[in-house]
């Protein structure tokens, strides 16, 4: 069994990298405007995974059922 560091460090982890993706998004927003304008936006290692103009279909295609996986989605829009 890991120890309370292991699993404090694997959660900071995961953190870090959905932080990544999060500030990735910030910085390719003009881009994802222009692409992806009025559509939920999922993001994993800096890259576009699915997108969707409805967050619940775009998770259950994902089949996200935990924060393991630091994926980042946010609401893209032109406004």
């Amino acid at each position: 069994m890991e120890n309370l560091d292991d699993f404090a460090k694997s959660d900071l982890d995961k953190l870090e990298k959905l932080a990544q993706n999060f500030r990735w998004i910030g910085s390719h927003y003009e881009y994802l405007k222009q692409k992806y304008d009025k559509q939920y936006v999922a993001i994993k290692d800096e890259k576009v995974l699915d997108n969707d103009s409805k967050m619940e279909k775009l998770v259950n295609r994902l089949n996200i059922q935990n924060y393991d996986k630091s994926i980042a989605i946010d609401f893209i829009s032109k406004q």
